[in-house]
C-alpha cells in the first residue's frame, strides 16, 4: 500500500474514533513522530529560480501566460483515435 492510500485510510478511521479517544491518538502520533525522529523543520524553496535566467524577462506573468495559452491550444486542437 502506497503512503497516499495509507494517510486516506488513517483519515477515514479517524473520522470513526469517539471524541474521547483523540487526545489519545495525538499523543501517540507524537509518540511515533519522536520515536522516528522525523524533522518538523519545513524546506523553503525561495530562491531556487534565482540565476537562471527568468531575471532577464521583463514581463515574466505575461510570458506564463502566453506558454499557458498555447500549450492549452495545443492540447485543445490533438485528436485521439480511442
Amino acid at each position: 500500500m502506497n503512503a497516499s492510500a495509507s494517510v486516506y485510510k488513517i483519515k477515514q478511521k479517524l473520522h470513526k474514533v469517539p471524541e474521547n479517544k483523540l487526545a489519545e491518538i495525538d499523543d501517540f502520533i507524537d509518540f511515533m513522530l519522536m520515536k522516528s525522529e522525523v524533522s518538523g523543520k519545513t524546506t523553503k524553496f525561495e530562491g531556487i529560480w534565482e540565476g537562471l535566467g527568468f531575471e532577464k524577462i521583463k514581463d515574466l506573468e505575461s510570458e506564463i501566460r502566453k506558454i499557458r495559452k498555447s500549450s492549452t491550444d495545443s492540447i485543445l486542437k490533438r485528436s485521439y483515435n480511442l
